[in-house]
């Protein structure tokens, strides 16, 4: 069976579905499947993903291919061949307020339409599933739970010798909240900013590390104070000593279609402070201190319990990579595949 693939996200740096497709392929390279044959696809250089996924990929179909798999949210409109699609999220139809117009009216077309044509529609999250089957009118059978994974090998409890040096490399003398990915309004920036300041008060020199780039323009970040730090472009290999140093790491995004980061720092034995936003709930209640979403009131008294309770601290930093130990890509991969063996007729 062949099995196409859109990677067009895997060039440049990885965002979220990057992240995703890179973890599917790791996977599937583990898990045995002598029948399947997969081909990545890319444009080889930028380009927009409109017209990559509506003209190139339209034509990539009729090469016959048995399934093609697109972990972009949505197909070209006549495929030439089985496709299934990867909906990680309904928010640009939810809150299309947090997305650009440019970008988000095409997509609030093209993604029922693909949802409702696709051969089958996979997913991060049960929350997801059921937004997808009652909001788009996709039958539940045709929809699958695969979820996402962790790198164990890359995202662990790193030495306490790697973060000292980690620390000296980016020059974090101070104590400091962690805040991980693209930062936009939605992800909770200004929450993380008003907590710390409050609480700056309170425990001295704290400081907030926000890593990831700029996706949209957050108010709050203009005229930050110095004790906000930016740090765009840190490498992976690092990653884990962040998460490590770290006094928490804060997840206070307003809405997720399963956020990454949060089970990448579990796994590194990771304090998290997260919103209590469905997927949260869902995915990492036993492992994290939940704060109400949206109040900066709540955010900075979680994390005063987790900074001051030191029993709850401990539990937390036991219950982390417990509870990402469940999340493979090898598991994820077989699900895939489980998918394209039956849409493939396989």
């Amino acid at each position: 069976m062949r099995v196409g693939i859109d990677g067009k996200c895997l060039l440049g740096p990885p965002g979220g579905v990057g992240r995703y497709l890179q973890g599917l392929l790791a996977g599937c390279e583990v898990v045995s499947h002598p029948d399947v044959e997969l081909e990545v696809l890319d444009p080889g250089r930028s380009r927009r993903t409109l017209p990559w996924v509506l003209l190139d990929l339209q034509r990539a179909t009729a090469r016959g291919f048995d399934v093609f798999h697109f972990p972009f949210y949505y197909p070209p409109l006549w495929p030439r061949c089985p496709v299934t699609i990867a909906i990680h999220d309904l928010l640009v139809l939810e809150h299309p307020e947090w997305f650009p117009r440019v970008w988000a009216n095409p997509m609030r077309q093209l993604v029922p339409r693909g949802a409702r044509n696709a051969a089958a529609v996979v997913t991060d999250s049960a929350c997801v599933a059921n937004a997808i089957s009652e909001r788009l009118g996709v039958a539940r059978a045709r929809i699958h739970l695969t979820g996402c994974g962790v790198d164990r090998r890359r995202f662990a409890r790193p030495s306490p010798e790697h973060v000292a040096a980690v620390r000296t490399r980016l020059e974090l003398a101070h104590p400091f909240l962690l805040q991980l990915g693209a930062l936009e309004p939605r992800r909770g920036v200004d929450l993380s900013i008003a907590a710390t300041r409050e609480l700056r008060g309170r425990f001295g020199e704290l400081e907030l590390v926000l890593v990831g780039g700029v996706r949209a323009p957050v108010r709050d970040l203009a005229g930050a104070p110095p004790w906000v730090r930016r740090l765009d472009g840190v490498d992976d290999a690092l990653l884990p000593a962040l998460f490590a140093a770290a006094e928490a790491v804060l997840a206070p995004s307003r809405g997720e279609g399963f956020d990454l980061p949060v089970l990448e720092a579990l796994a590194c034995g990771a304090v998290v402070v997260a919103s209590d936003i469905p997927v949260h709930r869902e995915h990492f209640a036993a492992a994290v201190e939940l704060f109400a979403s949206g109040d900066a009131e709540a955010l900075a008294a979680a994390i005063v319990t987790v900074l001051e309770d030191s029993a709850r601290a401990s539990s937390l930093h036991a219950a982390g990579p417990h509870l990402a130990s469940g999340f493979t890509w090898e598991e994820v991969a077989r699900r895939h595949l489980e998918v394209w063996r039956s849409v493939g007729g396989r």
